[in-house]
């Protein structure tokens, strides 16, 4: 083999190594993320994201590693979308999904799919000018931490408690399974096990990115990706990249079939420096050895029509009054409860990445992603779901992994008097009003050192005349902070007899 291909083969393979290597590292700091040490890890990776971090400062929150995020940015410059090809964990995802293919779309089909990252680009510019936080759904860094929150961790979880159920049948076994069980515990295994609502949504979102394999390889990144979009734009700027000696090229076509960008253009001799991220596979499958790296030749590549930009413009407006409007939201729902330290609602959703961080490390579950109360605007923020659990009186972990601030750290001694909502008794439901029977679970249980529900004995008459003395639960509005554990642990079936609702911003 001559020299010059066992060096395109290197740095092929050592693109594969970069690749897995920064996706073991992405899952190992989301391992780590959990109580109580959530807070060191995978927030610094985000905000290395363009996007996320641009999203922040156009709210006012600036935070050191954002000036990872400005290099990221400008790397583009010189290695094209390297970051697309060697960093990106989602990227590495889908290009192991799509194997070995080679399938392609249709010339006229790939020519309209080009025109898309500037639809999407100028949609989510549309949306961060009229503060909305609406497109970071799409960013692929939170994208993949949200799947893994709703989707890989509660399955793991689930297999490694089966696992331990069938190994602790063997009574050799049961030592190492405890060892084991323990070691995994608060990190894969969780004392409350993990349910989120819109975990089908998420899946059927994944699936379908991964799916888009089938009509070609990387089709998401290639086109859909806003922050690949965004770094391509940056990249078409790059001076140097893949060069092609015209002399030396036999139009084979190799190249073009085994780039995975489709950055392959003008008859094989000019490359697009938005798409290509110095893979070297073009020059890997050279048969002539006639691609190198270099300054750029003078091509006309796809840039976007006027028309097309002038319906990207469009796209981008209707975007921003969409959100400026707040035609994309409801009027507050008086259920809708957030976490301790949430900012305002409008900043809340603003600045909110939708990664699921804060849902990752909670201990009970009781945060959850928001499906309809907070509207199309507010999809998967985080809010408070006390059916499902109850917020931690010892726990202040969601505002520490926040990466945007959306929602702020709060010292434990000052959240355990952050007010995010007040318990209403429902008379008609609650077991000592409705049914004449004693029940003080929710007084027993209340967190509050002075209780904020508070115990009266009161001498009744049945409806069926009979006279007894019962005591009565009543909340004491001025104690109440809204931690749920009063409405979590109501024996009450279906919705309990004693709810949290929303204080008025």
């Amino acid at each position: 083999m001559p020299a010059e291909k066992r060096r395109w083969r290197g740095i092929h393979g050592l693109r594969h190594a970069f690749q897995w290597s920064f996706f073991a590292l992405f899952i190992a700091l989301l391992t780590l993320t959990v109580w109580p040490l959530g807070h060191v890890f995978l927030g610094v990776f985000l905000l290395a994201d363009p996007l996320i971090a641009a999203n922040s400062l156009a709210n006012g929150v600036w935070a050191w590693p954002m000036l990872a995020a400005l290099a990221m940015l400008l790397a583009p410059l010189v290695l094209g979308r390297a970051f697309c090809g060697y960093v990106c964990p989602t990227g590495t995802l889908i290009e192991a999904a799509a194997g070995r293919s080679t399938r392609r779309l249709g010339a006229h089909a790939r020519e309209h799919w080009r025109k898309v990252p500037a639809f999407v680009l100028l949609g989510s510019a549309g949306l961060l000018l009229f503060a909305s936080g609406l497109f970071l759904l799409l960013d692929p860094l939170a994208l993949l931490t949200r799947t893994a929150t709703v989707l890989l961790y509660p399955f793991l979880d689930r297999m490694i408690r089966l696992a331990g159920d069938v190994a602790y049948l063997a009574p050799p076994l049961r030592g190492a399974t405890d060892f084991v069980t323990t070691a995994l515990t608060g990190r894969l295994v969780f004392a409350v096990p993990r349910v989120y609502g819109l975990s089908v949504g998420v899946l059927g979102v994944f699936a379908g990115i991964l799916g888009l394999n089938l009509l070609e390889p990387r089709l998401w990144c290639k086109h859909i990706c806003p922050l690949g979009a965004l770094l391509g734009l940056v990249g078409r700027l790059a001076p140097a990249g893949r060069r092609v000696n015209a002399e030396a090229c036999i139009q084979c076509g190799a190249c073009e079939q085994a780039c995975p960008m489709d950055a392959v253009r003008d008859g094989f001799l000019a490359t697009d420096t938005s798409r290509c991220q110095l893979c070297m596979a073009c020059a890997d499958a050279c048969p002539v050895d006639a691609i190198s790296t270099g300054l750029k030749p003078r091509t006309s590549l796809y840039s976007p029509s006027r028309r097309s930009f002038v319906a990207g413009g469009v796209l981008a407006l209707l975007g921003g009054f969409f959100a400026f409007t707040g035609l994309s939201r409801v009027a507050r729902n008086v259920r809708l409860i957030r976490p301790p330290g949430a900012r305002a609602e409008k900043e809340l959703l603003a600045l909110c990445s939708r990664c699921g961080q804060c849902m990752k490390v909670c201990p009970t579950n009781v945060l959850q992603p928001s499906l309809s109360k907070a509207g199309l605007e507010g999809i998967f923020t985080p809010e408070m779901e006390y059916r499902i659990g109850a917020c931690d009186w010892a726990c202040n972990e969601c505002g520490k992994v926040c990466p945007t601030s959306a929602i702020q750290p709060l010292e434990l001694e000052v959240k355990r008097t952050t007010k995010i909502g007040r318990a209403y008794i429902d008379r008609n439901r609650c077991i000592p009003w409705a049914d004449y029977k004693t029940c003080i679970v929710c007084q027993e249980l209340c967190p509050v050192p002075d209780k904020a529900i508070v115990i009266t004995e009161e001498e009744v008459v049945t409806p069926e005349g009979v006279t007894v003395r019962l005591q009565r639960p009543h909340v004491v509005v001025d104690r109440c902070i809204g931690c749920g554990v009063c409405e979590f642990n109501c024996p009450v079936a279906q919705e309990s007899a004693i709810t949290v609702r929303t204080i008025a911003e």
